[in-house]
């Protein structure tokens, strides 16, 4: 029987393009080497034409009932290429995949009472706040810019649509191509917030099959915990979220406890209640952040609250005029 299927000369040029890297990939594999994939092109052709092809030559030999089947040798020659080109693409993840694996991370921290600014591999900059991590590889992948970041920072990320650069934190994961913008992530604290300054972002929650939701310049988006519920609200003061680059102190109707939080981090000291009803005050003011003593001072200022330094790094908060025992 004669199979009247045509070999093209588009067939054979598939053929030929494949079977000119064979040889060197396997040289390559059996010393150890990396395939190099990247560049490689094919000609267009349609893998689902190819198979229905040697489908039908299989039908009509085996319509004969007395003679065996003998595939052509070019059928054979694409099958075990069509084979070749899913065995490659699944190497070529894989090898993606141990790349990624094998990734160094780096991790810097600023300890309380120090700030940094980080400089990334991509060009993207980071300033951390006091008491916070970032932990990064010291070469991105190619397809990706991953961070994980424990406390306070400010990013402005270097464009790159073909590798968006993302932040996880927590639960909570933030993608970006290239932006501006302040994510305050500390473990003690109820909340994840992340402000937007410049572009667009992306934010959800890292195991959520719901889509992410859009955060637009002066928007802020806050993370409940406990509730895993993220809420995106508009907020005039949306700059006071990285007003700690310049070292600047805001408080916002902030309770005695977020205000001694920050100052704990921001000065690198303790600072004991001795009476626990002044926690229900709260503060509403901004000063530079260079001077503890003034900070108090302010408080002192706004609520019926003293201060006794103990020690360099011990300070005892009281209600006035002093306490009873020391």
């Amino acid at each position: 029987m004669k199979l009247k299927k045509k070999h093209t000369s588009q067939n054979f040029e598939i053929v030929d393009s494949i079977g000119k890297y064979m040889d060197d990939d396997i040289q390559r594999i059996i010393e150890g080497k990396q395939l190099e994939l990247g560049d490689r092109e094919l000609p267009p052709f349609d893998e689902y034409r190819i198979y229905k092809n040697i489908q039908e030559a299989v039908m009509q030999e085996e319509k004969r009932k007395n003679r065996r089947i003998r595939i052509p040798l070019f059928f054979k020659w694409a099958v075990a290429c069509i084979i070749a080109l899913f065995a490659v693409g699944a190497g070529y993840n894989f090898y993606q995949s141990r790349c990624e694996a094998n990734l160094v991370y780096r991790e810097v921290c600023a300890v309380r009472g120090e700030k940094l600014l980080v400089l990334l591999p991509d060009g993207s900059r980071v300033w951390l706040n006091a008491d916070t991590k970032l932990t990064y590889p010291e070469q991105f992948a190619k397809y990706n810019r991953d961070v994980t970041l424990e406390g306070e920072a400010y990013f402005e990320i270097a464009k790159n649509k073909k590798s968006p650069f993302q932040v996880f934190a927590e639960n909570v994961k933030i993608q970006v191509t290239g932006t501006c913008f302040n994510v305050k992530a500390y473990p003690s604290d109820k909340v994840i917030k992340t402000t937007l300054d410049e572009g667009s972002i992306n934010i959800g929650h890292i195991r959520s099959r719901r889509p992410m939701q859009q955060i637009l310049p002066g928007q802020t988006a806050v993370y409940e915990k406990r509730s895993n519920v993220i809420k995106i609200k508009t907020d005039r003061y949306h700059d006071d979220a990285s007003s700690w680059k310049g070292n600047q102190l805001t408080f916002r109707n902030a309770s005695l406890k977020e205000v001694l939080t920050t100052l704990q981090r921001h000065f690198d000291i303790e600072i004991a209640v001795k009476n626990e009803k002044i926690a229900s005050f709260t503060y509403n003011f901004v000063c530079k952040g260079n001077d503890l003593n003034y900070v108090l001072e302010v408080m002192q200022s706004i609520t019926p609250v003293s201060f006794k330094k103990i020690s360099e790094y011990t300070c005892l908060l009281y209600t006035s005029p002093s306490p009873r025992d020391s």
